[in-house]
């Protein structure tokens, strides 16, 4: 039965653990004061002074906290207890770290119980900041003239909502992250109205699918919250009736099984699977990819997707443990539970995510439904977590956020060099990529090695997530399910191939030579070297994620 985190009363000792969070919020704030200062003039090298200026500090105070954070997670460099020194200077820094690692994974609950400070947290928001940091490098390019301060303050605070995500075990607190995250989105993806005529129909479109996501989330929450109160004594605390461990240890107490509960639970799985584009919640997905300029597309569909899936993993888990069920179709086991449902989603995801993709003429089109297949492979690593065996659990999360990181790295790294080619070409279909090589062939060779991530191409990082994640679902018993991954993953090779083809194969439309703007080549740089280092020597990060510790419903 999952343990209910003690509630305590906030105290000067909890800031380490949501340090990066308070750190987030002063960028967010010193990034939209400073471009108070910086607008002095209308005139357009005014005007990209300004742009720079908003940009690098956003770009400086990301690898800070990026750092910081890093620091504080022990993953690098863990102090000793006993680690002290003779030399004043030496000692301030040792206390400096001690002080800062106290906040560390483990450090326990904070924010009245409803913020776990834990390995997942911790991980994911190394996955949010680097993400962020990427995107902030890609969008320097683009110009966002209507007011940078603004725009990289909206990119902040979207990014502070995301580590709130992943960090809530309490619905309100849960609730109200989602919102941070997705308000500053919605307003991102039509940012770029200027220089994409269709980029306010995406932002619209973003919107009214967000809002009707966030009503049928809340409805859940509410039915889930009907069944805790009304299951209690009278006499009962009803103070902490959202919390996830609480709702777990609730039903367990009430046989486990409940109409009301499992209804809530489902508007619960419908409202977050809107956020990470699953079948049959995907609709906005394509529309809001396209319309959006390449850097925004990048990271909604890269940091915002990975915070849904560690939010829905949390839930599920540590909320929902007695309705768990399985994917198996063996006759001698239970088909049934959040488990079933959660297969037969990724099975029409990866199913439609696939075949759709296949006659699409725009790229950013083309690759949303390549995402929303891919989030088919990444429900398999929550899936995993049914297995009855804990060992093959810790390989579901474990599975779950390698995938998600390979994944955002190769996405935004996609996604950016599409963003080079419509700076240059003025536009986004597969024929404004015929002839990239003859044009540019360090970029064309750099996006290649992107797709044929995403196809799941040897050695590249691509492969062995979905190798890594194939094995955790196998282990589950959804053999079937893999079975179907790895048909769709066959059928995906064709409009890979396609895209391919027109970078190496098709003539171009003119000679003139694409040029790689600076801060788009560095990220680039980046994801290339992220995707070939995970592929070929995966274990810099698997030791990491598998700290990751499943404690409930064990």
């Amino acid at each position: 039965m999952p343990s209910v985190p003690v509630m305590l009363l906030f105290q000067t000792t909890d800031i380490p653990r949501i340090l990066p969070e308070i750190l987030l919020t002063v960028l967010a704030l010193l990034v939209l004061g400073s471009d108070i200062f910086e607008h002095w003039a209308n005139d357009e090298e005014a005007q990209r002074e300004r742009i720079y200026s908003s940009a690098s500090l956003t770009v400086i105070g990301l690898g800070l906290i990026f750092l910081i954070t890093l620091l504080q997670s022990g993953y690098i460099y863990k102090l000793p207890p006993e680690a002290n020194s003779t030399t004043l200077p030496l000692n301030f820094f040792i206390n400096v770290l001690r002080n800062l690692q106290s906040g560390g994974p483990a450090s326990g609950h904070t924010l009245l119980g409803a913020f776990a400070n834990d390995d997942l947290t911790m991980i994911a928001r190394l996955i949010f900041l680097g993400a962020a940091f990427l995107t902030t490098l890609l969008t320097v390019d683009f110009r966002p003239t209507n007011a940078p301060g603004e725009f990289y303050t909206l990119l902040l605070f979207s990014t502070l909502g995301m580590c709130l995500m992943a960090a809530s075990t309490e619905f309100i607190l849960a609730f109200l992250a989602i919102e941070l995250t997705s308000i500053p989105l919605y307003v991102l993806a039509g940012y770029f109205q200027k220089q994409t005529k269709t980029a306010a129909e995406a932002g619209m479109k973003y919107l009214l699918f967000g809002a009707t996501s966030s009503a049928v989330l809340l409805y859940g929450i509410s039915l889930v919250y009907g069944f805790t109160a009304n299951a209690l004594p009278k006499a009962e605390n009803v103070n902490d009736l959202t919390q996830f461990a609480r709702i777990a240890q609730i039903a367990m107490g009430n046989g486990g099984n409940s109409s009301l509960l499992t209804l809530g639970m489902i508007f619960i799985i419908a409202g977050i699977g809107y956020k990470v584009a699953v079948v049959p919640f995907h609709s906005w997905s394509p529309d809001v990819y396209q319309g959006a300029t390449a850097p925004i597309t990048a990271f909604i569909s890269t940091a915002s997707k990975a915070a849904g899936f560690v939010l829905l993993y949390r839930v599920l888990t540590e909320a929902f443990p007695s309705l768990v069920g399985s994917a198996s179709l063996a006759l001698t086991t239970n088909f049934g539970g959040w488990t079933s449902l959660l297969a037969l989603i990724a099975f029409l995801t990866l199913i439609w995510g696939n075949l759709a993709a296949l006659p699409q003429t725009n790229t950013k089109r083309l690759l949303a439904y390549s995402s929303i297949a891919h989030a088919g492979f990444l429900l398999m690593g929550i899936i995993a977590w049914a297995t009855i065996q804990p060992a093959y659990r810790t390989m579901g999360i474990s599975s779950l956020l390698y995938y998600l990181i390979v994944y955002v790295a190769t996405n935004i790294g996609a996604f950016g060099a599409l963003g080079v080619v419509s700076l240059a070409v003025g536009g986004d279909d597969i024929e404004d990529l015929n002839g990239l090589a003859q044009r540019n062939l360090g970029l064309a060779v750099l996006l290649a090695v992107f797709i044929l991530s995403l196809a799941g191409i040897p050695p590249l990082a691509g492969f062995f997530a979905k190798f890594y994640i194939f094995m955790a679902a196998w282990q589950a018993d959804a053999t079937w399910l893999v079975i179907v991954g790895v048909a769709t993953t066959i059928i995906s090779l064709y409009y890979y191939l396609c895209l391919l083809k027109a970078i190496f194969i098709l003539q171009p439309s003119s000679s003139e030579p694409v040029k790689i703007p600076f801060s788009m080549g560095l990220t680039l740089v980046i994801s290339v070297i992220l995707v070939f280092l995970l592929g070929i020597y995966p274990n810099v990060i698997l030791p990491i994620v598998d700290k990751v510790q499943v404690t409930a419903g064990l």
